[in-house]
């Protein structure tokens, strides 16, 4: 897949005027310009990758808007034969967590929590995980933001819970991964396009 058939499966569930594949557009203009400047820093990540994650990592969305849409894209994409693509759906939806964080979540049976975590058991998060968390964490439903506006319009939308809080912690722990890498903020790089809609 290129990124140009990524925004050709968007467009096709694109047709209910929601607002989430413009989201999914934006996540890809933040994935796009960090795997550039980490590029640039001696990453030697596949930018294509990191874009078709981004451009892709709502399509669950076109199923359902409930908690489980990251697994429903990554259930769609891996179907559609797209496996690296479907890993970003579990990405933005993990955040990173660890099993046990998941398995104390009680509407996820414990045989459920095995097969996401099949997933990370063969592959550990990665930097490509942490862009497409960084990312996301950077769009307020179409807008570019700092993780920190991001992460309060979702405290205010869905309210305080440890949850919440420790996807808040995990964005600023992936930033703090990225911007080593950069040698300078994440805020820094991304600020420009603040304000962009």
């Amino acid at each position: 897949m290129d990124v140009a058939a990524a925004h050709d499966i968007l467009n096709h569930v694109d047709t209910h005027g929601e607002s989430w594949p413009q989201h999914c557009r934006q996540v890809a203009r933040v994935a796009s310009r960090l795997a550039t400047a980490l590029n640039e820093n001696g990453a030697e990540l596949d930018a294509g990758l990191c874009e078709r994650q981004a451009l892709l990592h709502d399509i669950g969305r076109s199923k359902t808007h409930g908690p489980l849409h990251g697994w429903s894209g990554f259930t769609i994409l891996r179907g559609m034969g797209h496996p690296a693509e479907a890993r970003g759906c579990l990405a933005h939806w993990t955040k990173g967590r660890g099993r046990k964080e998941l398995e104390v979540v009680p509407i996820w049976k414990p045989s459920f929590v095995v097969r996401v975590f099949e997933i990370f058991d063969k592959q550990p998060w990665d930097i490509y995980d942490s862009v497409v968390s960084v990312a996301d964490s950077s769009v307020r439903h179409t807008e570019i933001v700092s993780i920190e506006c991001r992460h309060q319009d979702l405290f205010d939308r869905y309210g305080d819970s440890i949850w919440m809080r420790r996807a808040a912690e995990l964005a600023h722990i992936h930033a703090t991964e990225l911007s080593d890498i950069l040698k300078s903020p994440v805020a820094e790089l991304l600020s420009p396009l603040y304000g962009t809609e």
